[in-house]
């Protein structure tokens, strides 16, 4: 089996508490948190986790002034810095089909796409608070239609390239963890079931930014959470059993080999494996 490398993509960014993440912990830390996507190469093949944001979505966002930066422009430079373009890309996956994760579906229709059939059925029959808050736009339906070869995952299944694929509910109802086997072990994707680590490790003291920096979080380490949820996660209960789950999928339980799509350090960083 051919190991993978691992490069988080810049897709844009939004502004938010870190509230919006993890509930009423820490409410005064406001700081840019990317919309981000994931690059997937093992010397043959390029996949591609989310495809990012549309510019014209920004008017229609209904989560407060979040200052939010992404374009199809800004996916297709993020690509041209890996020397590709979306010719190049052999496969899509998406985490789920929320607005900020699958909104460039029309520069892939003739790709062999990934979705959770679940995440699928939700998009097409949204809870009145998903409406509301536009987690899936009215385009997404119409676009998912015309994508040449779309591939609808019932649950967990592992890809003949050696990639995984697991269902992780909470976020909403079809995410869909990535995990991808690497020369330094398993890293988990997580979408946005966490959104960052801090979620997943609540005991974390520090967050690398985007430019680098760090900031201290103020950790939980009496044991009184598990982990973190906040208002992006309708359904706690099964946020939970998934963020198990991930634990249990990962090379090892520690913040070193989890991913999630909306981490900081992930641009700063940008390779992984």
């Amino acid at each position: 089996m051919k190991y993978w490398k691992i490069t988080a993509l810049y897709y844009g960014q939004l502004t938010l508490s870190r509230a919006a993440f993890s509930g009423t912990v820490q409410p005064e830390l406001v700081t840019d948190y990317p919309f981000g996507g994931f690059l997937l190469q093992n010397g043959s093949e390029n996949v591609l986790v989310d495809t990012g944001m549309r510019e014209s979505y920004y008017e229609k966002m209904a989560i407060g002034d979040v200052n939010p930066i992404g374009s199809t422009e800004i996916l297709l430079e993020a690509l041209a810095k890996e020397g590709l373009t979306p010719a190049d890309i052999d496969t899509v996956i998406y985490s789920h089909l929320h607005y900020d994760h699958c909104g460039n579906i029309d520069l892939f229709y003739d790709k062999p796409t990934y979705v959770q059939k679940k995440e699928y059925n939700n998009m097409m029959n949204p809870y009145s608070f998903q409406t509301a808050r536009m987690d899936y736009f009215p385009d997404t339906p119409g676009m998912l239609a015309k994508v040449k070869n779309l591939i609808f995952v019932d649950g967990d299944i592992k890809l003949s390239n050696g990639l995984e694929l697991y269902l992780t509910p909470g976020h909403s109802q079809g995410s869909q963890t990535i995990v991808v086997p690497t020369e330094k072990g398993r890293y988990v994707l997580t979408g946005d079931n966490p959104s960052a680590k801090y979620c997943l490790f609540p005991w974390l003291d520090k967050m690398t930014l985007m430019d680098g920096t760090t900031v201290d979080l103020t950790p939980i380490t009496d044991g009184s959470l598990k982990f973190l949820t906040g208002v992006f996660v309708p359904d706690q209960f099964s946020s939970y059993d998934s963020y198990y789950k991930q634990l249990a999928l990962a090379e090892k339980p520690i913040p070193e080999y989890f991913i999630c799509n909306h981490e900081p350090e992930n641009i700063f960083r940008k390779y992984f494996g």
